[in-house]
């Protein structure tokens, strides 16, 4: 039954990424979109898809190293 699940859900992911994100990937929005509670988003490395995910309304984490934070940008919380 887990396996089930697991993949049923892949399914969801799959089908919500193809409705919603992906169209917005191909035309950007000129604004960035409120994102949506319901994904839980992605990690990445790269500027560019971080910028791309965040204006589609995905939930987004630049990971970056120390040296290239902003003394005056706003931590909440360091990992």
């Amino acid at each position: 039954i887990a396996q089930l699940q697991h993949k049923l859900l892949d399914i969801h992911a799959l089908l919500d990424y193809i409705e919603f994100v992906h169209p917005l990937l191909k035309t950007p929005p000129s604004h960035p979109l409120h994102a949506n509670e319901n994904w839980m988003g992605c990690f990445t490395k790269s500027m560019e898809v971080c910028e791309a995910l965040y204006f589609a309304g995905v939930p987004v984490w630049l990971v970056c190293s120390e040296a290239y934070i902003s003394l005056t940008m706003n931590v909440v919380h360091s990992v």
